[in-house]
């Protein structure tokens, strides 16, 4: 029997995985944004997924966080693959001290481009452009919002993080911003019912006096996917490109 994932990071890893992750949906936007001598930010890198894909497309990626156990995360998984153009770095958005870049990525960076410091060091850092990525305004859909009720659980997430405002400030910075709404399937694959639940009492923070009742209804909230059991999340992005 597969062993159940221990941490978020490893949900995650198995999500991202499964769904070929950022390159569906994100990657023909990166291409078409980076260029293979480009230095590329990602700012709010956490465990580094998208540093890793960014890293087959240019010359060097710059991977920001201030997050020091995500970067371990990081950091141990490098340790194991022939990824060296990866530099990583702890610092707090957007107090850096690293090169300039041609390229920044933000992905679910919470509130980022909301103050007139995040945007200036943009515009001072940044040779070209840059792709933004947060959610967009409509809800989010899958099992939490399906289940959680159940548990007396309702808005699970705010639904825009804020997209309209920053594409505001960029173009006030004068950047060209384009938006455009992305949506793609992104559920958490599971091995076992014991899989299922262990992931739905994370993302719906319940209680060990809830878990019974979990049990008897997460698998009427499953579904499979190309042969494997997933709990289903459909995710609705809003994509910022910026150029200068």
């Amino acid at each position: 029997m597969t062993a159940i994932p221990r941490s978020s990071a490893e949900f995650y890893k198995k999500a991202t995985a499964f769904w070929n992750y950022p390159e569906v949906p994100y990657g023909p936007a990166l291409r078409g944004m980076i260029r293979p001598t480009d230095v590329v930010a990602d700012i709010g890198c956490g465990i580094g997924i998208v540093s890793r894909y960014l890293a087959g497309l240019c010359r060097r990626v710059i991977a920001i966080d201030r997050d020091e156990t995500a970067l371990d995360v990081l950091r141990a998984e490098l340790s194991g693959e022939d990824c060296g153009n990866i530099e990583v770095v702890h610092a707090c958005w957007p107090h850096v001290q690293t090169d300039d870049w041609d390229v920044a990525v933000a992905f679910y960076h919470h509130h980022f481009g909301y103050t007139g410091e995040e945007i200036e060091t943009l515009l001072r850092k940044t040779r070209r452009g840059g792709i933004i990525v947060n959610p967009g305004i409509r809800q989010r859909e899958g099992f939490c919002e399906d289940l959680g009720p159940e548990f007396g659980i309702t808005n699970l997430q705010k639904s825009c993080a804020g997209g309209c405002y920053v594409r505001g400030r960029l173009e006030q910075a004068g950047f060209d911003v384009t938006c455009e709404e992305i949506s793609h399937d992104f559920g958490q694959p599971v091995d076992s019912k014991e899989e299922a639940v262990a992931y739905a009492m994370r993302q719906l923070r319940l209680e060990e006096h809830q878990r019974p009742k979990l049990e008897e209804r997460i698998m009427f909230h499953a579904e499979e996917v190309d042969g494997q059991l997933v709990l289903p999340i459909k995710r609705f992005n809003c994509l910022l490109r910026f150029t200068r």
